[in-house]
């Protein structure tokens, strides 16, 4: 797909349902810091939905919503992965610049009763902004314990930064739901908040670390802005990380995506480094250096699974 051409409002649907319906999918909403993911496991009980604008789905762990604006497009790509021997793969939801922005709080904010929750039994929590100063993403928690409410009433109106280690232990210990807002939507998260030297529970979890804020790659086309991500079944690893054997399938479909929505310069480069032979001259782009390493990787799996 070439840049400042959107795919069709058909496909990118077709898309998003089939990522939405699959339990090896998983889902991510933030900014780099202060991200929520979503996913859901074979034969947990999920509920879908859908209007006319807008997708969801909803477990007892937790919840996504993901609106379908006219402006709505996608790009896919393909990266070196630093968590596993293989390869990612991304399809980003995107947004031309000026659409991508939400309302800003650069301090911890009471916002009301959450009356947009997915699930009607949290509509009357309150909801809480961090006040984290993007305007691409919201980092909010919820809560019904009175207790809680009072607290966070407490400190609103004061800087994040200026409160972080005060509130960090209260947020570990009260454990409220968590509820990351864009233009795209929202991911809410019920599990709890793992304590100190805890592991992260598998299913929707969230990840707030200050230090990272602001570090977001811009790796899709000028113009428009990342919003959401969605990481479909992947031929090597399940959605946490573990190995299984290799998928043909899983690496054939995502290629079929890479032709529908795929970022033009990176499936160029794709094919550069297929077809280039050790004697060639050394193409110096960013993305020819992560496509020849990618399918330096991808090659050793497919002749595995020829040979």
């Amino acid at each position: 797909m070439q840049p400042g051409i959107t795919p069709p409002r058909e496909t990118i649907i077709e898309l998003v349902k089939g990522c939405l319906r699959s339990h090896e999918s998983s889902w991510s909403n933030g900014i780099s810091g202060a991200i929520a993911e979503f996913m859901y496991d074979p034969g947990e009980t999920i509920r879908f939905g859908e209007t006319d604008n807008s997708l969801h789905a909803v477990t007892d762990r937790g919840a996504i919503t993901v609106r379908l604006p006219e402006e709505l497009t996608c790009f896919a790509y393909e990266e070196i992965s630093h968590c596993t021997r293989s390869w990612t793969q991304t399809i980003a939801l995107a947004l031309p610049d000026a659409n991508s922005r939400i309302s800003v709080n650069q301090v911890i904010t009471a916002l009301g009763a959450d009356r947009e929750a997915v699930r009607p039994r949290d509509r009357h929590k309150q909801l809480f902004d961090l006040g984290l100063g993007s305007d691409q993403a919201r980092f909010c928690v919820r809560s019904g314990d009175p207790g809680f409410v009072k607290e966070l009433n407490s400190l609103c109106g004061q800087a994040l930064a200026d409160k972080m280690h005060t509130i960090a232990g209260f947020l570990q210990s009260a454990s409220p739901q968590r509820v990351v807002v864009s233009a795209l939507g929202r991911i809410e998260v019920c599990t709890p908040i793992p304590q100190q030297g805890g592991a992260t529970e598998a299913g929707p979890h969230t990840h707030l670390l200050p230090y990272l804020l602001g570090k977001n790659k811009a790796v899709i086309p000028p113009g428009y802005s990342a919003v959401m991500h969605v990481y479909p079944p992947h031929p090597t690893h399940d959605k946490y990380g573990a190995e299984k054997p290799f998928d043909r399938a899983r690496y054939d479909a995502f290629q079929d995506v890479l032709e529908k929505v795929g970022i033009e310069d990176y499936r160029e480069a794709k094919i550069s480094a297929a077809e280039m032979s050790a004697a060639d001259p050394v193409n110096d782009s960013l993305w020819y250096d992560i496509a020849r390493r990618v399918v330096d990787i991808q090659s050793a799996f497919l002749c595995s699974r020829t040979g």
